[in-house]
C-alpha cells in the first residue's frame, strides 16, 4: 500500500542527492519553509521509497550511485500512481542534450549547479501552488 500525505496542506518532498552536505542543506532549508522532507542518497533507495510513498515533489540529482536520476525520473512518470509527482532535476550536467533528455523523461524543471537555494524553493512553491488550484 502506498502511503500518502496526511493532509493536502502538508507538502512532502523527497531530496535525492548523494552529496551529504548538499542534501542536508537543501533538506534543512525546505523544512524551514514548512515542507516535510525525506532525504535519500542513492538511486536504489529512492526507487524503493517511491514504490511505497507518494511525494508532491522530488528534487533529483542525475549522477547518483545505483540508479541514475534519469531512470528514477522515468520510473516516477511511468507509474500511474506517482506520475503526478513534480520532478525538479538538480544537477551539474548542464549540456543542452542533458536538459532535453531530462524533459523527455519527464522532468518538470531542470536546475543546474551551482544554484540558489532560494531559487529552488521558489520553483517548488510555484509547482505546488499549481496543484492546489
Amino acid at each position: 500500500m502506498i502511503e500518502a500525505a496526511v493532509t493536502r496542506k502538508e507538502k512532502r518532498i523527497m531530496v535525492v542527492e548523494d552529496d551529504t552536505n548538499l542534501n542536508k542543506l537543501i533538506s534543512y532549508n525546505l523544512s524551514k519553509n514548512g515542507y516535510t522532507v525525506e532525504s535519500i542518497y542513492d538511486g536504489i533507495s529512492a526507487k524503493e521509497k517511491l514504490s511505497k510513498c507518494i511525494f508532491d515533489v522530488v528534487v533529483l540529482d542525475i549522477m547518483l550511485p545505483g540508479i541514475d536520476g534519469f531512470r528514477i525520473c522515468e520510473f516516477i512518470k511511468g507509474n500511474p500512481v506517482t506520475s503526478g509527482t513534480f520532478i525538479v532535476v538538480l544537477t551539474a550536467r548542464a549540456e543542452p542534450l542533458d536538459k532535453i533528455y531530462g524533459n523527455i523523461v519527464g522532468a518538470d524543471y531542470y536546475l543546474t549547479k551551482p544554484f540558489s537555494v532560494a531559487k529552488l524553493i521558489d520553483i517548488i512553491k510555484e509547482l505546488t501552488v499549481v496543484r492546489d488550484r
